[in-house]
């Protein structure tokens, strides 16, 4: 049997297993359960969220057997049966009740043409037939026309849920016939608990940084992260009785800089240290690392100190409780004002070095330009001396 890659094997089934949507998959759920199942609806949110899944699994229930002729089942479970005959076709890709049409390759006039022709047919078994068009924006304008009068006016059997994660590509006449839908980002908490599932149904060991480390790279996607945690395996597992997952494996497939090294350019900046700023930035060239991805965590890193600053604790930085502690105790050197100065030259430069040449030299020009800032602005506590003293090592002069 071939291999099935984990986003697909774990992909949910039932309403319950969809992750972080609940405000969506209750409210179609009561609809089942209401009787007011509308005709047109709109998923949109980031990549990798359930827009899809949400819709193969509401086109599942609508003609479930067990859904349809037991009110009790409906009103209770209200979730497809999987044991059903439609269920089982449904499962096994056989159902003719349930039609997926990709709007990125097919977009013209004809292709909606061909799908309005469609439409008039009722559904073989079950009551509705469900048309899922993924990534609808990528409709012309041409077609969205066309496509209009079948959506004003469709068969009372047709559904249509269009997902999309450009909402504002949407034309408002197609909006406003149908129920909109957005997905949240998922929350990192939530994705580290269902790769820790995932890892315990695969029988692999993780430990929570690695798992963190996943989820954060996933930027609220849990089929990206599921996708690099099929990837951390094939890497980090190299022996069968050796089933586990290690935080320094993960880190070295994701090219990941250690949070130590963003700590210690603002203790440079804070101890007005060159030497030591330079020393991070020959790590980063030595290493292989992208300047531009170094400044973007870099920018990441200082967010979570005005997090701080802001809110006076670190429930919202998404790092390992030591680091947390970390943070808290840097924000005593520096002040609001100096990180906000520093997060505009970070931004500035960041547009900068995408054009320019002697990557090197302007990287290392931008990390000295953070002592610059520094000095002229003052940390909150300068690094003193033993006897108390300000002890202000120069700068690089531009």
């Amino acid at each position: 049997m071939s291999y099935q890659v984990i986003a697909r094997k774990y992909r949910p089934k039932k309403f319950a297993d969809i992750t972080a949507q609940e405000h969506i998959t209750r409210t179609i759920q009561n609809s089942l359960r209401l009787g007011r199942v509308g005709h047109g609806y709109i998923f949109s949110g980031l990549r990798g969220v359930g827009k899809t899944t949400a819709a193969r699994v509401f086109a599942k229930a609508v003609n479930c057997s067990r859904m349809i002729d037991d009110p009790v089942y409906l009103k209770e479970v209200t979730e497809p049966c999987g044991e059903c005959e439609s269920c089982r076709d449904f499962d096994e890709g056989t159902s003719l009740n349930i039609s997926e049409f990709d709007a990125a390759s097919n977009n013209s006039v004809d292709d909606i043409r061909q799908l309005r022709e469609n439409v008039r047919y009722g559904p073989q078994k079950g009551r509705f037939r469900v048309y899922i068009i993924d990534e609808v924006h990528m409709l012309s304008t041409a077609a969205f026309n066309a496509f209009l009068k079948t959506l004003e006016e469709p068969p009372a059997h047709a559904i249509f849920i269009f997902a999309t994660t450009e909402l504002h590509k949407i034309p408002a006449t197609i909006a406003s016939r149908c129920q909109r839908f957005n997905f949240k980002r998922i929350p990192l908490e939530d994705i580290e608990k269902q790769l820790q599932g995932i890892c315990e149904a695969e029988d692999l060991g993780v430990d929570s940084e690695s798992l963190q480390l996943i989820g954060r790279k996933a930027q609220g996607s849990m089929r990206d992260a599921q996708s690099i945690l099929d990837q951390v395996i094939a890497f980090a597992v190299e022996q069968d009785d050796e089933r586990s997952i290690r935080y320094e494996k993960v880190a070295e497939l994701l090219n990941y800089i250690d949070d130590d090294h963003f700590f210690a350019v603002t203790d440079a900046v804070a101890d007005r240290d060159p030497e030591k700023m330079l020393d991070v930035a020959r790590f980063v060239i030595d290493n292989g690392y992208d300047e531009q991805d170094f400044l973007e965590k870099l920018l990441e890193h200082m967010r979570n100190f005005l997090i701080v600053f802001n809110l006076r604790s670190t429930r919202l930085v998404e790092r390992p409780e030591q680091v947390r502690a970390r943070y808290e105790r840097d924000t005593a050197r520096f002040n609001p004002s100096l990180i906000m100065r520093m997060v505009d030259l970070l931004l500035q430069a960041q547009k900068e070095l995408k054009f320019q040449f002697e990557y090197q030299f302007r990287f290392e020009l931008v990390l000295l330009k953070l002592i610059e800032i520094g000095n002229s602005a003052g940390t909150s506590s300068a690094a003193t001396s033993p006897g108390g003293a300000s002890e202000k090592k120069p700068a690089v002069q531009h």
